[in-house]
C-alpha cells in the first residue's frame, strides 16, 4: 500500500480543503466574493508565499473544485478572479459553527 492510499480516506477532500492556506482562501471569499487574484495575494502574503498561494487555488479551484474562477470587472478591463461554489458556503459555515461547538466542550473541561 503507497503512502498516497494510505491517507486517502472518507473526508481525506474536508481535511485538505481545511489546512490553513486553503481555508484563508475560503474565509476571505465568505466574506466577500468574488474577489481578484491580486487582491487575494495583497491580503494573505505576509501569511502565506506566493508560491503556497498559486498552489492553494490550483487546488481550491481544479482540484476540489471549492472555488470557481470568474471575470472580475475592474478598472482597465476584466481581471481574473474568484468566487466560492454556492454549496461550499454552507460547509464553511457548518464547519465555524461545530468548531465553536468543540472550542466550547474543550473550554468546560
Amino acid at each position: 500500500m503507497t503512502r498516497n492510499e494510505k491517507e486517502l480516506d472518507n473526508i481525506w477532500a474536508l481535511r485538505k480543503a481545511l489546512s490553513r492556506p486553503n481555508y484563508a482562501v475560503m474565509e476571505l471569499l465568505l466574506q466577500k466574493s468574488p474577489r481578484t487574484t491580486k487582491e487575494l495575494y495583497s491580503i494573505l502574503e505576509k501569511k502565506f508565499t506566493r508560491k503556497t498561494l498559486i498552489i492553494t487555488l490550483r487546488e481550491l479551484s481544479l482540484d476540489l473544485n471549492v472555488i470557481q474562477p470568474t471575470h472580475i470587472r475592474t478598472n482597465t478591463g476584466y481581471g481574473l478572479g474568484y468566487k466560492l461554489n454556492p454549496k461550499v458556503k454552507n460547509i464553511i459555515k457548518s464547519v465555524q459553527k461545530f468548531s465553536k461547538i468543540i472550542e466550547s466542550g474543550r473550554s468546560i473541561s
